[in-house]
């Protein structure tokens, strides 16, 4: 899919990566059946099923959607978006988690929208619709001192 392919379709929809999306689905099964061993012991399962649910059912839902209007983060309890045409340009931090990117919209109020890029499945179009942006990022990590 090239640039301009890219920017005419419809709709892309990202989803987490599949080493991501498997830890959640297992951890999420390791607890649902540690939640049935503790069944007689329900004010422990509760929460126990509770937090099963959540670890499947987020990445069933979590998605960056990017369409012809706007970038969109959809989480679980949430949804970021930012329009396209206010993207200015991008920049992309190293927490030592993992690489952070930051499209900025409008300067002047602040609009932005990150996106935790290693915990997505993104493609090669995304990257160059990417590249068509100004970007701001250094090459140094994020220091909190």
């Amino acid at each position: 899919m090239n640039k301009s392919s890219f920017a005419l379709s419809e709709k892309n929809v990202y989803r987490f990566n599949s080493l991501y999306r498997w830890y959640h689905f297992v951890v999420g099964a390791v607890f649902l059946v540690a939640a049935v061993l503790l069944r007689d012991l329900w004010i422990f399962s509760i929460p126990v099923v509770l937090f099963s649910v959540f670890m499947i059912a987020r990445p069933l839902t979590t998605a960056v959607i990017v369409d012809l209007h706007s970038v969109t983060l959809k989480g679980m309890f949430s949804e970021n978006s930012l329009p396209r045409s206010s993207i200015t340009a991008i920049e992309r931090v190293h927490t030592g988690k993992g690489t952070l990117l930051t499209l900025w919209g409008n300067m002047e109020e602040k609009e932005k929208l990150s996106i935790a890029v290693n915990l997505f499945a993104f493609d090669e179009a995304w990257e160059d619709w990417l590249s068509t942006y100004r970007d701001l990022s250094s090459d140094k990590p994020l220091s909190l001192f």
